[in-house]
């Protein structure tokens, strides 16, 4: 395999691989602007049924005499009937690829032409998942900086994922032979480096994955991109350190009990809501998504208000929640002096539940300085170790969405931050100020509560 290559062949090359790859279609569409559909067909997973939202990428054939084994290409998604439609065809031949994150399963044709129809039906096969770290070495003083967004490829094929120095990554595969490419993600880069007269073994780094089967677990080790020949000692380091880092890790499953991709991730370190002092309602803020294999890292809390604390997941589809759940309660002496990955085990989404309920106001009849006004006390209400809490005044339906399903426990206090800071930093018992409501929240529909009675704090409460 030749190693030289043009800097304009490098650059073209580069910059259509990487547009092809972020020009992502919805097949379909093309059929309702009334174009002529090129290539199209069907993909249907090993049990048969169709491969809804799986990846159809189209690309070139590969040209081997370069070192750039990324050909020119471009991707659709297919419908929720397996369906999957090109407007146009990058040439008369092509090869085919179809990654289905979701079955773990792939498919691929290495060679087809618009005549043969091939590609009419597609059926997948089980995947192999190869599985790396990247570690990366700056070099000090060098002319160019590549930071620590990098490609990795098999060769010669549209199986390409973007990847970050220092962290895990896998990749579904075909079967077959395979080498796999690692290269910085910036072609402009890439191209400054070779006009400085980097050697293409330093700016390439090539993997010999040799014979896989499909759904083998292919675990290749580490590997090193770095400007310089000193790999072993890179790994060394990186792999010691890397085990001081104290960090938390899971597993996340989609309703269909397969590795849940995409997946939004939050770390619930206060379960109860009290720092939830502004607004009308709490917001999920995502830390992480999970990756192809439904796996998610997270570092620890930085500093908890209680002794425990839960992960949040969430799917979305078009800004909507599809899928929830909930991890178990963790505990501060599970975290503490940690220096390793905590794995937190795995968690299967559900259809998100809805709960509504009421909170009536009951006046404490020997506290004559309470109000009976339901305007005028308000109540906080949520699910404990969620993102789910509103704030509303006694009196008033509320409505919890997007809830993970199953035995909860739903949280009431008062809405008044200066009552709850106080009672907070006083030695009464959390029980006294909070109650806690065991409900049951049934999957992908709506629970409807009894209303729930809220009593003011009295002045009692600190005698």
């Amino acid at each position: 395999m030749s190693k030289k290559f043009s800097l304009l062949a490098c650059l073209a090359s580069f910059a259509v691989a990487l547009i092809g790859c972020s020009n992502e279609k919805v097949a379909g569409t093309v059929t309702d602007t009334g174009n002529t559909v090129a290539v199209s067909g069907v993909v249907l997973r090993v049990d048969g049924s169709p491969a809804s939202e799986a990846m159809v990428r189209m690309a070139r054939m590969a040209v081997y005499d370069s070192v750039l084994h990324i050909p020119e290409q471009i991707e659709v998604v297919t419908d929720s009937n397996g369906v999957y439609a090109f407007d146009s065809a990058l040439s008369d031949t092509f090869q085919l690829a179809v990654i289905d994150t979701s079955a773990i399963e792939v498919f691929y044709l290495p060679r087809t032409t618009l005549k043969a129809k091939a590609y009419d039906s597609i059926q997948l096969a089980k995947a192999a998942v190869v599985s790396s770290v990247l570690y990366f070495e700056e070099v000090e003083d060098s002319a160019v900086s590549v930071g620590g967004h990098f490609m990795t490829c098999l060769s010669g094929t549209p199986f390409c994922n973007d990847v970050f120095a220092a962290d895990s990554f896998s990749m579904l595969v075909p079967e077959g032979e395979w080498s796999m490419e690692i290269f910085p993600g910036d072609s402009m880069m890439v191209a400054r480096m070779q006009s400085l007269g980097f050697a293409d073994s330093l700016i390439y780094r090539t993997l010999d994955l040799g014979k896989i089967k499909s759904g083998d677990s292919v675990n290749s080790g580490p590997i090193v991109w770095s400007t310089t020949s000193e790999a072993d000692s890179l790994i060394k380091e990186s792999e010691k350190e890397a085990k001081n880092v104290a960090r938390l890790s899971g597993t996340v499953l989609c309703k269909n009990g397969n590795p849940c991709a995409d997946v939004e991730v939050m770390t619930i370190k206060d379960i109860y809501g009290f720092n939830f002092t502004e607004g009308d309602s709490m917001q999920f803020v995502a830390q992480t998504t999970t990756d192809s294999l439904g796996r998610w890292w997270l570092p620890l809390p930085d500093s908890l208000p209680g002794d425990s604390f839960r992960i949040e997941f969430r799917k979305l589809q078009d800004d909507l929640v599809t899928q929830e759940g909930v991890s178990r309660y963790l505990t501060v002496k599970e975290i503490k002096n940690l220096k390793d990955t905590l794995k937190v085990g795995e968690v299967k989404l559900t259809r998100p539940a809805t709960l509504v309920s009421g909170v009536s106001l009951v006046i404490d009849r020997e506290d004559t300085t309470q109000s009976s006004n339901c305007m005028v006390n308000s109540v906080v209400v949520g699910i404990k170790g969620t993102s789910h809490f509103v704030r509303d005044v006694t009196c008033n339906m509320l409505m919890l969405s997007d809830l993970p399903m199953g035995e909860q426990q739903v949280v009431l206090y008062s809405g008044d931050p200066k009552v709850m800071s106080t009672l907070r930093k006083s030695d009464i018992a959390l029980h006294y100020y909070v109650t806690l409501t065991p409900v049951t929240l049934p999957e992908g529909a709506v629970q409807q509560q009894q209303w729930m009675t809220y009593t003011p704090p009295s002045q009692n409460i600190f005698k």
